[in-house]
């Protein structure tokens, strides 16, 4: 049984085999009065499940910065390491600098730069929510001057961003005590993520240190805070090395299940799968997302129950498997296994039999029900 336990969980690292989309668009902006140029990856499932909702990444710089994100979201999503994403990349050539323009008196987007911050927040943010299907999660990135100009969208009331990934930012006057005055004040879920190469300039350096020692002092329990030093990374390698840990910070919660969570949760807790039902009642909570839960997380809550022969437990995982895997064979798999194992072995034969009608999952095919049907025949002689 364990051998079994351990296929699925091997098999089921490989489902997603289609390639994720890219699209390049040119969208009017009548607040700047031109077209803007973007890209946009769709993810892998866009186009086969027509009503899954994804998160959205805005990526500023999107001449250099859009493919190292599209490609780790893209490469980590299809592990599961993190959900999938729409990812959209703004390109600001040749106007780059005129766009992130602030004023010198008041530190705030100011002309170029004011137009381009309501192009972001009033045209383009609408735009993809409007033509895609999105949750209600969406973050920010940005790198150098852009990773300092995206923080105006945490001075505004509403909630344009939950997620802000800052790579090596260079901070305008003002910049630093403003982040930490209105992330004190959060009263939502907000994720922030700051990192510099180790081999920056001092200056940088020691500004982005001396900020990231002040947020320790922020004490907001909806805030998530992580500040990263990447050793041996210039200003400009460091994005590369940074991307993958800043998407893990902002994640973590939504992983599935790992070796280690089953050795440390799920066979310490008296209810397993309660213990799922909770874990994913908390990643809807904290991405404002809803999806089925991972048939690799079944699984390992069934080896769960195999190796603490709490066989009861079956009947409630056989509901999960219902609810969100109606299609497959999962059900009526776990509901032989409860009987088999408390002695009805007439109900277990029945629900390996119903199996038949139903989608294998890996190992666990029709074969395999007409095997085990088999052998609880000849053992009882039915």
């Amino acid at each position: 049984m364990k051998k079994l336990i351990l296929s699925l969980l091997i098999f089921f690292s490989g489902l997603q085999i289609v390639q994720a989309q890219i699209e390049y668009k040119t969208i009017p902006s009548n607040i700047m009065q031109e077209k803007r140029k973007i890209k946009i990856q769709l993810p892998r499932s866009y186009s086969q499940q027509n009503k899954k909702k994804y998160p959205i990444f805005i990526v500023m710089d999107g001449e250099y910065l859009f493919e190292p994100f599209a490609g780790m979201i893209d490469y980590l999503s299809y592990w599961e390491e993190i959900p999938e994403a729409i990812v959209v990349g703004v390109m600001q050539q040749p106007n780059r600098k005129l766009e992130m323009q602030v004023d010198e008196e008041t530190y705030l987007p100011f002309a170029q730069g004011e137009d381009f911050f309501d192009f972001l927040d009033i045209e383009l943010l609408p735009y993809i929510q409007e033509n895609y299907r999105t949750s209600l999660m969406s973050i920010i990135a940005g790198h150098n001057l852009s990773a300092n100009f995206m923080n105006f969208f945490l001075f505004r009331n509403d909630e344009s961003f939950q997620g802000y990934i800052n790579l090596s930012p260079t901070f305008t006057p003002e910049m630093p005590l403003r982040i930490k005055k209105a992330l004190r004040r959060k009263k939502s879920k907000v994720w922030y993520y700051v990192a510099h190469g180790k081999q920056e300039n001092n200056e940088t350096k020691k500004e982005i240190k001396d900020f990231a020692e002040a947020m320790e002092s922020i004490e907001n329990q909806q805030l998530s805070f992580l500040y990263d030093e990447i050793d041996q990374a210039t200003h400009y390698t460091m994005v590369a090395q940074s991307i993958p840990k800043a998407l893990d910070f902002i994640f973590t919660s939504f992983r599935p299940i790992t070796n280690q969570e089953y050795e440390d949760k799920l066979l310490t807790v008296a209810n397993p799968v309660k213990y799922l039902e909770d874990k994913y009642l908390d990643i809807s909570s904290l991405y404002t997302m809803d999806f089925d839960i991972r048939v690799n997380d079944l699984m390992f809550v069934s080896k769960a129950i195999e190796e603490t022969e709490n066989w009861e437990l079956y009947k409630d995982l056989s509901k999960l498997a219902k609810k969100n895997h109606p299609n497959t064979l999962l059900e009526s798999y776990f509901l032989a296994r409860h009987y088999q194992e408390i002695g009805k072995p007439k109900k277990a034969l029945r629900h390996y039999q119903d199996a038949y009608g139903f989608e294998p999952i890996g190992p666990l095919n029709k074969e395999l029900m007409l095997m085990r049907a088999e052998e609880i025949k000849e053992v009882f002689g039915y």
